[in-house]
């Protein structure tokens, strides 16, 4: 009977073992599930700290065909297919986060606008990306801010904005109209945090402004200027398994309005999942070494529900901060993966 119990004991001690190894779970009671990447995009142009940010333009008619803009930090724009080929890189500066407006019909014009915050003159670089990777209408329009740092777009009543923040902790709101293929923005409203801010994201669905302070938290404030902000810190950094620094952001949304805030945690090499409607952290992410290496240190990420054979609920896209010995570049994470581990 000693005997039976022994091997009772050693088999379930061996497989909680087991089963925290494969998921972690933390004091917190957060999960944390791993994934492999699908693939990787070529490296960018620049050694040691260079790759950035990452935005997804989806191809309505053709999603095989749609494109990835990666920032190099020290080095300007890289196009990428969804292979993680490189189809196009431009030398325009330092340009560091990156975002576009996908619905050309806003701003009455013919293709998506991409928008880069560049440090080496301290503008907004806009550019028209085409379906072949390239772009064109390249031009850079100042912004007063420091050393501009984060970026994203959204449309709030049909109106297009653009929010750009610095390493200052200032945040300002732009919105942004087309005329005879030249634009202009215009400042409407001004925000201040304490200390750096990189991650931005908007909800459009409820028009609402997601910050992400990188030593302090995730913010909350309505996203439509001229009405109160009613700031609200929704996830504070002072948690075990929350460490700063708080980077990019990403809404997955689903049209019955559920989904998830996406959220680089860089210190702990993770991406929490926060539920967008309750706003508690439903899971975390690892993705470890698979098919290509695994992924450190994450600053900005992209997520897109486009479906291609390959991709057929979409994809998720990250920043890697190591890639090993050779130059930093994107991983292209297959959404089915990240379904069949959280069981979502």
């Amino acid at each position: 009977m000693k005997y039976k119990l022994g091997v009772a004991v050693l088999f379930t001690t061996a497989l909680i073992a087991y089963s925290q190894q494969k998921n972690n779970i933390s004091s917190d009671g957060f999960i944390t599930y791993h994934v492999e990447a699908e693939l990787e995009t070529d490296p960018v142009v620049s050694f040691d700290d260079a790759a950035d940010d990452v935005c997804i333009w989806e191809n309505k008619i053709n999603p095989s065909k749609s494109l990835v803009v990666g920032t190099d930090k020290d080095y300007g724009l890289i196009v990428y297919d969804l292979k993680g080929k490189e189809l196009n890189q431009y030398p325009l500066g330092r340009t560091n986060n990156v975002a576009l407006f996908d619905s050309p019909s806003v701003l009455r014009n013919s293709y998506p606008i991409v928008c880069a915050t560049n440090r080496t003159n301290e503008t907004i670089t806009f550019a028209y990306l085409l379906p072949n990777g390239e772009l064109t209408n390249i031009q850079n329009i100042n912004v007063n801010l420091k050393e501009v740092y984060g970026i994203t777009t959204s449309v709030i009543n049909k109106i297009p904005y653009i929010i750009v923040s610095d390493k200052r902790g200032y945040v300002k709101q732009y919105l942004v109209d087309l005329k005879n293929d030249s634009l202009r923005i215009a400042l409407v409203r001004t925000m201040k945090f304490k200390t750096i801010v990189e991650g931005l994201v908007v909800d459009e669905k409820n028009n609402k402004l997601y910050v992400a302070e990188e030593n302090k938290g995730l913010w909350q404030l309505n996203a439509v200027p001229g009405i109160e902000k009613d700031l609200k810190l929704v996830l504070k950094t002072n948690r075990k398994n929350l460490k700063p620094d708080f980077e990019g952001l990403a809404i997955r949304s689903y049209p019955d309005g559920s989904g998830w805030i996406i959220m680089s945690v860089q210190e702990l090499n993770s991406y929490a999942f926060i539920d967008r409607v309750s706003l508690k952290v439903d899971f975390l992410i690892q993705i470890k070494e698979g098919k290509v290496d695994g992924v450190q240190h994450t600053d900005g990420l992209d997520v897109s529900s486009l479906k291609t054979k390959k991709f057929p609920n979409g994809i998720f896209i990250v920043q890697d901060g190591e890639n090993g010995d050779e130059h930093q570049n994107f991983k292209y994470i297959n959404w089915v993966d990240i379904e069949k581990v959280s069981g979502n």
